[in-house]
């Protein structure tokens, strides 16, 4: 693991840090770096600091230290007067981090890498946290729009390193607002931390990892009783079945993998999958791609030679929690503790 940005942290929040580590996935193994994307070393606040006084979840008073230098994954110092409050994000990945501290951005960019999107008011991940709130769409994350970025006023733009394309435009948008790119592959635990440093709020990173690591300890427990129960995870380009249950997701939520299901993304067949068999197959995609594909299997008779068609074990959760980001992680534990006590 790679050491924390910019903000230097007290013991009493660094000993608590490596406590919640232990439960993460690692995201490089989880998409490709067109669709998504080093905690990011730190520097000590200056002696002129400016104190910002807020309220952290518990409704205990957290001071944080402006201006503050932050290094960010690709090695720039980036520096922060003040505390930002209008945030654009070049990607969606972070805009659930920002959730999880009670930070609304100002813009972001939306799609995925097959060009399927859906409203944010429409995902289960993000709908609760939607009402009465707006965020500009800069368009697709694919292509940075410039024109959209600027018009977003931002404060600070947030990214990952390994974000296509950012190389050939980074001078322009530090043009435009201090830019931070943030390392995909950290685990969830270290990018919430990463991403609390930038609006000094971690305390309340700390506490968000305390509550999903719990989450994830019980539905731990809950999928432990049925060992026996093989759970396959795919996406869909609309021809075949993309596996995206890394090993590391297994791991962290006990899972049972299905004999021969990849240890690596790749694209397999409907034959392959009748291989395995699953006792669940979960598809955590675009819900209209989804249950598209899912309808032109209808006629197969592999199709439907499937235990977990034949006994309606198919399931569809929110594509977004493709990024193991912590909402992800909390929504993925509590589907999957439902999941295992239907039966």
């Amino acid at each position: 693991m790679k050491k924390p940005m910019s903000f230097i942290l007290s013991a009493a929040v660094m000993s608590m840090l490596l406590v919640g580590c232990s439960a993460g996935t690692n995201k490089s193994e989880d998409v490709s770096a067109e669709e998504v994307p080093v905690i990011q070393e730190a520097l000590a606040p200056t002696a002129e600091a400016e104190e910002v006084t807020e309220e952290d979840s518990a409704g205990e008073e957290a001071v944080a230290e402006w201006p503050r230098t932050i290094v960010d994954a690709a090695g720039h110092e980036v520096v922060l007067e003040s505390m930002p409050e209008r945030i654009t994000l070049l990607h969606t990945f972070y805009l659930e981090h920002l959730f999880a501290l009670g930070v609304t951005p100002t813009a972001a960019s939306l799609g995925n890498l097959l060009g399927q999107t859906e409203s944010l008011e429409s995902s289960e991940l993000f709908a609760p946290y939607m009402s009465g709130v707006e965020i500009m769409d800069l368009g697709s994350a694919r292509e940075v729009n410039l024109e959209a970025v600027l018009e977003s006023a931002p404060d600070v733009i947030i990214t990952f390193s390994i974000h296509g394309g950012i190389d050939e435009v980074y001078d322009q948008l530090t043009e435009i607002a201090p830019v931070i790119l943030l390392d995909y592959s950290d685990t969830w635990q270290d990018q919430l931390l990463s991403c609390s440093q930038i609006i000094g709020k971690e305390s309340k990173a700390l506490d968000v990892i305390t509550e999903v690591e719990s989450t994830i300890a019980d539905a731990g427990e809950q999928v432990s009783q049925y060992q026996d129960r093989s759970y396959a995870l795919f996406r869909t380009d609309g021809k075949g079945f993309i596996a995206v249950g890394t090993p590391s997701y297994y791991e962290t939520f006990g899972l049972t993998k299905p004999e021969g299901y990849p240890e690596s993304s790749e694209t397999i067949s409907l034959e392959a999958v009748a291989e395995m068999d699953p006792y669940y197959i979960v598809f955590q995609h675009n819900y209209e791609a989804t249950t598209a594909f899912v309808q032109s299997l209808e006629s197969s008779s592999v199709w439907q030679s499937l235990d977990a068609v034949q006994n309606n074990r198919i399931y569809y959760f929110d594509e977004n929690m493709n990024s193991n980001g912590p909402l992800a992680m909390k929504l993925t534990a509590e589907k999957l503790m439902e999941l295992y006590t239907e039966e």
